[in-house]
Order: structure tokens, then C-alpha cells, then sequence
């Protein structure tokens, strides 16, 4: 059975397994200053250890610290969820990241979830904005909307995204990726859409990452299905493979103890007449 913890273990433990350069990275990420910066495997792994638990959730979720928040998203059990205790979770938040961590992990699961997400796609709010989007898309994904009118929603996708604000344009972007990935026939309409929307992300994409431009990032999801790989997966990997080769990533660490192994051992020095007498 998972152990049964008290709030104020669970944030000592959280507390000791901080590391501060992860700390100092979600500190620039603009998660604020109430982190202690825990790894989300080690997140995954106190989840585990203490399973569902909708109460200590709430009760993670309350103190405002962006781990225990992660890992409240880990705990909290959709069917308790009301539409009230939804909302406060999530229209107060100005962090991207951790609305796309309740949407996915609870909110798409949740029985409120066709409520929140009309009146977050339909309101003037920026995260709930997103927020409403990117819960269209992940019940899209498991098969949830049986009633959506695919062709009405792709149309306002085409006609709100050019004027929304850019965390905005991210979640409907989602959702037209995740129409062409998990709707078939209208794949080739999401493709066409994406075409006609360009390239509206401005930033480069980061290596070992997929292109936000919908066309291609639809093209790679697939590929990726079948088997297959796409030309720019085929150059990140060659160019991680010659990086190996050349020995180039590797922590500082290996390679000192590498050169260490591979110097040459002062031979032992001989003992003494005296000493060997003895």
C-alpha cells in the first residue's frame, strides 16, 4: 500500500532532494522563487511511493511551491476535482508549464472537464486560454469529444490564431497537431491549415526538439509511428554520433578518470636492505 505522509513530511522531503542549479534554471524559466528544484523523476518517484491522494494534493498545491505543485499534478484524483476547485487551480496561475502539467496529468480526465474547457476557450484570459485549448487536444487524443464539429473547430483555429497571444498561439497549435495526429481524415486539412498559418513561432528550435510549424511537426509524429525517420531526425542523430565518437559531451568527470586509467602506474619502489632483513 503507498505510506500515508503528513504535509509537512513531504515538503522536507521535497526540500532535501532540491538540487540549486535545477533551482536556479526553473528560477529563469519564471516558475518564481518558492522551488526547491527536485528532478521529475524523483517527483515520479514520491508519487509512487504515496499514490493517489486528492487531499494532500490540494494540500501540496496550497503552499505555492512549484515542486510540491508538480507533484500535486501527480496525486490529485480527477473524479474528486469540481469544477470550483478547477478553477481555482488553475486561473490564477502565470506559469505556462505547470497549466500544461494540470491539463494533462488531471484536468483532461476529469468529468468537469467539457465545462472548463468552453468556458476557458471562450474567455479573454491568456493561460485559460491555453489552458482551454490544450484540454481540446487531449481529449481529442482519447477519443472524448464524440460530438466535436472537427471542420467548425479547425476553421476557428485558422481565423484566432494569427491575432492570439503567443502562449495562446502554442495550445491552439496544439490542437490543430493533435487534430491531424489523432483524427485521420482530417489530416491532410490540419496539414493544409498549418501551411497557410506559416511559421508563426520566431525562435529556433532546440536541438533533439521538433518543430512547432505544424506541417512538419505532423510529418515527424508520424514517421515516427510508422518506423520511420524524417531527414532532420537523421542529422540530429549523425550529429550526435559524431559528437561520441569524438568524445565531446561527455562529463568532465569520465574523461579525467579515463586519461587517469590510461597513464602509466609508477612501478613499485624496493624495499630496502635493511627493510627486507627486518
Amino acid at each position: 500500500m503507498p505510506k500515508t505522509m503528513m504535509l509537512s513530511e513531504v515538503m522536507k522531503q521535497l526540500e532535501s532532494q532540491g538540487d540549486e542549479k535545477v533551482r536556479q534554471r526553473y528560477v529563469r524559466d519564471g516558475v518564481g522563487d518558492n522551488v526547491f528544484g527536485v528532478l521529475l523523476g524523483k517527483l515520479r518517484g514520491l508519487a509512487a511511493t504515496l499514490g493517489t491522494n486528492h487531499g494532500l494534493g490540494l494540500e501540496l498545491w496550497g503552499t505555492g511551491n512549484h515542486d510540491a505543485r508538480i507533484l500535486a499534478c501527480m496525486l490529485l484524483d480527477p473524479a474528486e476535482l469540481t469544477e470550483k476547485e478547477a478553477r481555482g487551480l488553475l486561473e490564477p496561475l502565470s506559469n505556462a508549464n505547470l497549466v500544461d502539467e494540470l491539463v494533462s496529468r488531471v484536468l483532461v480526465h476529469a468529468p468537469v472537464a467539457p465545462r472548463l474547457q468552453a468556458k476557458w476557450m471562450d474567455g479573454s484570459k491568456e493561460l485559460p486560454r491555453r489552458a482551454g485549448w490544450k484540454l481540446l487536444a487531449g481529449r481529442i487524443a482519447r477519443g472524448l469529444e464524440k460530438e466535436l464539429d472537427v471542420g467548425a473547430t479547425l476553421k476557428r483555429i485558422e481565423r484566432e490564431l494569427p491575432d492570439a497571444p503567443y502562449r495562446v498561439k502554442e495550445g491552439i497549435n496544439f490542437c490543430l497537431v493533435w487534430i491531424g495526429l489523432h483524427l485521420p481524415a482530417y489530416t491532410p486539412e490540419a496539414i493544409a491549415i498549418g501551411e497557410r498559418l506559416g511559421r508563426w513561432d520566431p525562435r529556433p528550435i532546440p536541438k533533439g526538439c521538433t518543430s512547432s510549424y505544424a506541417p512538419e511537426w505532423i510529418a515527424a509524429a508520424l514517421a515516427l509511428r510508422k518506423g520511420e525517420k524524417t531527414e532532420a531526425r537523421k542529422a540530429m542523430e549523425a550529429s550526435a554520433k559524431a559528437k561520441a565518437t569524438r568524445g565531446e559531451g561527455k562529463p568532465a568527470s569520465a574523461k579525467k578518470a579515463k586519461a587517469a586509467s590510461t597513464r602509466k602506474k609508477p612501478a613499485a619502489k624496493k624495499p630496502s636492505a635493511g627493510a627486507r632483513a627486518r
